[in-house]
C-alpha cells in the first residue's frame, strides 16, 4: 500500500532524526572516528569510557576516559562532554596511543580528565556542536502525556554562522514546513549552543510577533522562513 503524505512526513521527520547524530562525528586527524562502545571505566571512579574506531578495522579502537562531573562536582552535558572528546581525539598522538596501557580488549585507554575539565571550565564549541543543538532540541521524543507542539522535517547549515530548521507540527498532514534561521554563533563571534532555548519560546511567538521575522526569500524546502537571529542574540 503506498504511504499517504501524512505519512511519508513522519518517514521524513524519522530520518531527520536519525541522521541528527551523525552531524558531530568523532575525528582523529584527518579520519572519521564512529563510537564502538561506552562503558563505564573501571579503573577511574565516576568516568565513562568511550571507544572510538574508524569503522572498519577493530585494531583502529582508542579508548577516552572520560570524567562524568566537573572539577566542582556538578555533571557535565552529554552535548559537552561529546564536544570536549572530539577535541582530546583531534589532538591525541600516535605516540600517545602506543604508550597508552590496554584494556582486557586489547583497546589502549586514555585518561581524558584533565582536558575535558579544561572544556567544561571554558567550553569551545564548533559549528557542527551548534547545529547539532539547535536541531536536537526539536527532535526530542515527546512526553506520552505531552504530544510535541513543533516537529522537526529538516534541518540546513546556511552558512558557518547560521542555520536553518524546517519544522511543523504532527497535524500538518500533508502540508509543507516552515523554516527558522538560528544563529550558531554569540555576539562575541564565539560558537555557541544555547539556542535550544528556542525550543520553548517559539510556540508563544507563533500568533503574532513571530510574522515580523518573516523573511523575504524563496526556499524549495518549505513555505516560509522566519529569521530569529537577531531576536535570538538580543536575548
Amino acid at each position: 500500500m503506498p504511504w499517504d503524505e501524512t505519512g511519508l512526513s513522519g518517514l521524513q521527520a524519522q530520518l531527520a532524526h536519525d541522521m541528527l547524530g551523525r552531524v558531530t562525528a568523532f575525528t582523529f586527524g584527518p579520519e572519521v572516528r564512529l563510537v564502538r562502545g561506552v562503558v563505564a571505566s573501571p579503573d577511574l571512579p565516576g568516568a565513562g569510557r568511550v571507544v572510538l574506531w574508524d569503522g572498519r578495522r577493530l585494531d583502529s579502537s582508542v579508548a577516552f576516559d572520560v570524567p562524568l562531573t566537573d572539577t566542582q562536582g556538578g555533571n557535565i552535558p552529554s552535548g559537552d562532554l561529546a564536544a570536549a572528546l572530539r577535541g582530546v581525539a583531534t589532538d591525541c598522538s600516535e605516540r600517545e596511543i602506543e604508550a597508552a596501557p590496554r584494556d582486557a580488549f586489547g583497546i589502549p585507554v586514555l585518561d581524558a580528565s584533565a582536558p575535558v575539565h579544561a572544556f567544561a571550565a571554558e567550553p569551545r564549541f564548533l559549528v557542527p556542536d551548534a547545529l547539532h543543538a539547535a536541531a536536537a532540541a526539536f527532535s526530542l521524543p515527546p512526553e506520552p502525556e505531552e504530544p510535541p507542539e513543533l516537529r522537526l522535517r529538516g534541518f540546513l547549515l546556511l552558512d558557518l554562522t547560521t542555520c536553518r530548521l524546517y519544522l511543523d507540527t504532527p497535524e500538518s498532514q500533508d502540508a509543507p514546513p516552515f523554516g527558522i534561521d538560528l544563529p550558531l554563533q554569540d555576539e562575541k563571534g564565539s560558537v555557541t549552543v544555547g539556542v535550544t532555548a528556542v525550543h520553548t519560546a517559539l510556540p508563544v511567538l507563533l500568533p503574532g510577533e513571530l510574522d515580523r521575522m518573516r523573511k523575504d526569500v524563496h526556499d524549495p524546502y518549505c513555505h516560509t522562513v522566519y529569521d530569529l537571529t537577531d531576536w535570538l542574540s538580543a536575548g
